[in-house]
């Protein structure tokens, strides 16, 4: 079952492409399983819950208390993750005004936000593991920005939509539907729901089992989350793909992948720059890049295709930071990219 595990996950990011390319040509089952509900719960959903706490369930509260002597870099993992958005969206905000459909731009600003407002990444743990970084920190980054995810996600949401809304960058038109998403029944409840009631809950239940129960069963609990992470692929990129296909958009298509690129590039040096401000040694400055880079894009995702279906063009900027994303932890991984940490 490991080998099986290992197979998947070194692959992880080809089977991503795979999954795509099938949303690409074949994007109907994939929207018709989405429109899957059961009252406002949604399979999408469900599948983000399950994600998060299979990610909760890999939490050991050793990990926890390990960092507690080092409460600076676990806060400026977590703070920087949350103001990314404060600080990117405005720049790209003004380069986006000079793309001649408004329309477009709006979908990029509005998906772009949304990624960025997302707390950090469950596997940026494991990608962080693989860098030789200090598991015990980016864990603890991790589970904090999850836990801290319904006020952060509103602030992130509501401070972002302001600086490029009219008053600020003027990438967005109108940001009703923005401030909705920030209301008392929008983003908070979404991330309380399914990012951090599901989270607790894993390690609520790791600790009831015990590690040497979890660690029988985990082999198995890996294999499933890939799986649901490969089906979310599926599903979410169901939602653009088809249409960009049938619709085909390249210059929008190319604008969205670049603009993702960036900024995705830059959060990950905005890491790497904190662990050299704070001093960081090797292990602990390669977790606060990771924790930095990564953001829980799968959440954005599910996010967009729920408040922003008459606008399936939001999604692409999502999918294509998704995946870029992995492409950058690959590269951050290598023994070049870990020297100059």
């Amino acid at each position: 079952m490991m080998r099986v595990v290992e197979a998947v996950q070194r692959r992880l990011l080809v089977l991503m492409i795979v999954c795509y390319v099938l949303a690409a040509v074949a994007p109907r089952p994939g929207q018709f399983v989405r429109t899957v509900a059961l009252g406002p719960i949604t399979l999408p959903m469900v599948l983000l819950a399950v994600m998060v706490a299979s990610a909760g369930l890999g939490v050991r509260l050793r990990d926890l208390r390990a960092v507690a002597g080092k409460p600076l870099r676990l806060v400026s993992g977590v703070a920087a993750n949350a103001l990314l958005p404060v600080a990117l969206l405005p720049a790209a905000g003004l380069l986006l005004r000079a793309w001649p459909d408004a329309g477009e731009v709006e979908c990029l600003a509005v998906g772009l936000l949304l990624v960025l407002a997302m707390p950090i990444a469950g596997g940026a743990a494991s990608w962080g593991q693989n860098a030789g970084g200090n598991v015990s920190l980016v864990v603890a980054m991790v589970v904090g920005s999850t836990l801290l995810s319904p006020a952060t996600v509103l602030w992130g949401l509501t401070v972002s939509a302001a600086l490029v809304g009219p008053g600020g960058a003027g990438s967005l038109d109108d940001t009703a539907r923005l401030d909705g998403l920030a209301g008392s029944a929008g983003a908070g409840v979404f991330a309380l729901a399914l990012i951090v009631a599901p989270c607790v809950a894993g390690i609520i239940a790791r600790a009831l089992l015990g590690d040497r129960r979890v660690a029988r069963v985990m082999p198995v609990v890996k294999l499933v989350n890939l799986v649901n992470i490969l089906l979310l692929c599926y599903l979410n990129a169901s939602g653009a793909l088809g249409q960009a296909l049938s619709h085909p958009d390249p210059d929008f298509l190319v604008v969205a992948v670049v603009a993702a690129g960036v900024l995705c590039c830059v959060s990950f040096l905005a890491g790497r720059w904190i662990s050299r401000w704070t001093r960081c040694d090797t292990p602990d400055g390669i977790s606060l890049t990771f924790a930095t880079g990564m953001n829980n894009t799968s959440a954005a995702a599910v996010l967009a295709a729920s408040w922003f279906a008459h606008r399936p063009q939001v999604l692409l900027p999502i999918l294509a930071y998704s995946l870029l994303q992995k492409l950058a932890a690959s590269l951050f991984c290598t023994p070049s990219a870990r020297s100059l940490t």
